[in-house]
């Protein structure tokens, strides 16, 4: 579970899932201090982070030796209708072109990717005092 706190501060939310913490907030232009993630960097990082993490599980079970991965989302939000997201995967190490491929085939299903291509439902549990 996800608890973000926020008070008085221009928009600035500190983000935390009971173990570690993170700061969110606006642009300047809206209003925020322009310093933290904003509440869709932290969409393209969940996906992002996901995606690295699946790929490094892919090449660990085909026991494929790397050095590192490092993965680019962006969050194309410039169509009403739709959200599209924008990924790229950079595998550094020795590996042939037909392993990256491989690797790269079974990853496109990685636990994130599947979650957000479901209908999505919101449920509103808040309790007015």
């Amino acid at each position: 579970m996800i608890v973000s706190t926020g008070n008085t501060d221009a928009y600035v939310t500190r983000v935390s899932n009971r173990m570690d913490q993170i700061y969110s907030d606006t642009t300047e232009s809206n209003g925020g201090s322009g310093k933290y993630f904003r509440p869709h960097d932290l969409i393209e990082a969940g996906f992002a982070s996901c995606l690295n993490i699946t790929t490094r599980m892919v090449l660990n079970s085909m026991n494929l030796a790397y050095e590192t991965v490092t993965v680019h989302v962006e969050l194309d939000r410039s169509d009403p209708a739709k959200s599209i997201f924008k990924y790229q995967i950079d595998i550094e190490g020795q590996l042939d072109e037909e392993s990256k491929r491989a690797v790269l085939k079974k990853v496109t299903n990685c636990p994130v990717r599947k979650t957000l291509s479901k209908q999505l439902e919101f449920i509103d549990e808040t309790n007015i005092r």
